[in-house]
């Protein structure tokens, strides 16, 4: 959430600068040792995340049979009865 508040600031920015005609920032080099960084790195699943459907990753979805055994799985309690 916090990249998309930053991502909509920085196009408001955008907007504003350029409604006033001011001129553009200059783009950003991308630093040498980020790009030597990147080579070595291995990805890795995120943990806690169990499936592939969008309940896993917050989306929106029809409960399925599949995606609720995950859920029964992941969170049991969102089906247990309150008393």
């Amino acid at each position: 959430m916090e990249g998309a508040v930053l991502g909509g600031k920085l196009a408001a920015e955008v907007v504003a600068r350029r409604s006033l005609g001011m001129p553009e920032k200059p783009i950003k080099e991308i630093e040498a040792h980020i790009i030597e960084s990147s080579k070595s790195h291995m990805a890795k699943d995120p943990p806690g995340v169990k499936g592939d459907g969008a309940i896993a990753w917050g989306g929106g979805a029809v409960l399925s049979k599949k995606s609720e055994e995950l859920l029964r799985e992941v969170d049991p309690a969102q089906f247990s009865i309150i008393s």
